[in-house]
Formats: structure tokens, sequence, C-alpha cells
């Protein structure tokens, strides 16, 4: 496993008046049973986001910073809403947020759907593999079709070259683990060679939900600020705030969309703890067993700088 770049995050941590990243959780319902994700034991009630919901944030994040990241992600796949989602990209789109990331498993990214999707308007589409061959794909991904998949994610590639079109980017994510570190080098090989950006990033514990023996490294080493709790805020389909990814199943929620705004969340509790952290103190009861903080930074290849290098 590689060792994280602890001074690289560092030199990316700042006061925000508004979370940079929004991870908006459409649906917490998922096709797959993934063995790095705790959504297949996820204790909170299951639903889909309401429109309105959806709209109220979408509305906010315009007003407050359209400059804000927006990502469709956390406890589903986002592709189970249907067709309206492309509907909710191109919301946002007309309201003035000027990044929106979809994460998905692409197994319903179909010809449909591709089109829609790309006439939507959203940015990326970060499609999580994590696999070259179909033995690793179906260990790690479990339930998925790895044939599938692969079909839908080639068939997007070719449909924006016919197009000729930059949007959306399409990366390709690959989450080290031990089940898959061996294949990490053919995978990104593989699909730079078809065109996508490949993302390369180290397994998570979300907090306390997943076993990551790859964030080892000792407490004495925590001294700064986690970079998730200052940059991020995730919003689950009912509406309840959570201050990150960890608190997945929303038991140290700060509040709830639908009664509040972002902004009065981030500017009340949610500073509060951003605060202890700033000062050293990482006692909070989600924060102190969880280890996400030392992960590190995500690493990109993109197929201009493999064209370059030939």
């Amino acid at each position: 496993m590689k060792n994280p770049n602890l001074e690289a995050v560092k030199k990316t941590l700042r006061h925000n008046q508004f979370p940079i990243d929004i991870v908006v959780e459409t649906i917490s319902y998922c096709n797959l049973k993934c063995i790095m994700c705790p959504q297949p034991a996820l204790k909170r009630q299951r639903g889909e986001m309401p429109l309105e919901v959806y709209r109220k944030i979408i509305d906010e994040v315009a007003k407050e910073s359209p400059s804000s990241n927006l990502w469709l992600a956390l406890m589903g796949e986002s592709l189970l809403v249907g067709h309206k989602l492309a509907d909710m990209i191109a919301y946002a789109k007309q309201q003035g947020i000027q990044k929106i990331h979809l994460n998905t498993n692409a197994q319903f990214m179909d010809s449909e759907m591709s089109e829609k999707l790309i006439a939507s308007g959203v940015d990326e589409i970060i499609v999580g593999l994590d696999a070259f061959t179909k033995e690793t794909y179906d260990c790690v991904r479990v339930g998925g079709d790895f044939h599938e998949t692969i079909k839908n994610i080639e068939h997007l590639l070719e449909m924006k070259k016919a197009r000729g079109v930059e949007k959306p980017v399409v990366i390709i994510q690959f989450i080290v683990m031990e089940e898959n570190e061996q294949e990490e080098g053919q995978f990104r090989d593989y699909w730079l060679s078809r065109g996508a950006v490949v993302k390369i990033r180290p397994k998570l514990g979300w907090g306390a939900g997943v076993e990551a023996n790859n964030l080892n490294l000792p407490e004495s080493e925590r001294n700064f600020p986690c970079p998730w709790l200052n940059r991020t805020v995730s919003i689950h389909w009912s509406g309840k705030l959570a201050q990150c990814d960890a608190d997945y199943e929303g038991n140290y929620s700060p509040g709830d969309i639908k009664t509040q705004t972002i902004k009065e969340m981030w500017e009340g509790e949610l500073a509060d703890r951003r605060d202890r952290h700033w000062k050293g103190d990482f006692t909070h009861d989600l924060c102190k067993n969880c280890r996400d903080w030392q992960a590190g930074r995500s690493e990109f290849y993109f197929p201009e700088e493999e064209k370059a290098k030939g």
C-alpha cells in the first residue's frame, strides 16, 4: 500500500465560509454490496430524496457558493432514481452550480441514460470499478455485472468521442485494497488507453464502518484538522445533514435541511466541531475513532499525459 502524502493535504486546509463539497444523497438504495462500503449494513431508513428538498439544497448552494462542488453520491446508486436524475442535474446547472460530479457503478448507464447524462450538463461521471478482471470485480463489487459495466463505460466514451464533446469528463476509479492491488497498473494503463481519466484512491474506513488496515498511522501524527470536516457536508435523502461521510447513519447530525439552511448549520454546531479540530481536540464521538484523516489525496492520471510520454 502507498504511504499517504499528508503534507500535501495540510496545504489544502483553510477556514471556509461555506462547505467546498456538498454531497447529496439522492437515494439510499443500492444494487451492489461492495466490500469497501458500509451501505449493505445501513441501519437508518432508506428512501429517495423528495424534489422539494433537493431544490432547496440547490437553490441555497447557487446563492451562497455556486463554485462549491456538488456530489451526487453517498449511500446509494444515483442512477436508481431513473431518468429524472438528468433533470435534477439540469436544474442545478440552470441555477448556476458550476461543478457537478456524479458517482455511479454504471450498471444502469445504458445508451439512453448516457444520452440524458451528456445532455444534462453534468461535469464529471466517476465510475467505481476497482478491478481489471472479472474475478476481482466479482469479489469486490458483489452483485455487479462486470461485462455489462465495461460495455456501458466504453459506450459512454465512444458516445462522447462521436459527438466531439469535452463533458462529462469520465473518471474510472480504483480503490486500492488487498483484494485488487495487484491489478492497479493494468487497470490504469487500460483505461488511459481508452481515453478515460483514472483515479486511484485509498480505501476509507467510513469512520468505523469498514475495516481499513491501510489506515495504520499512529495517533501522534494526527496534528492537523480533518480535511473532510473542514471541506464537506453530506445531506441524506431525508434532508438530515451530516458533517461528513463518516456519519453515514446520521447519528451526529447538526440539523435538517427542511427546517434549517446549510449555512446556519455550517456556522453553528459544525463550526464548533471544526474549531475543536483546529485546536488539536479530536475527542468528538464521531471523530475519536475515525482514521480517514490519514488517507491522503487521490491520484489522477490523464490520457493526454500518456500520449505525451509516447
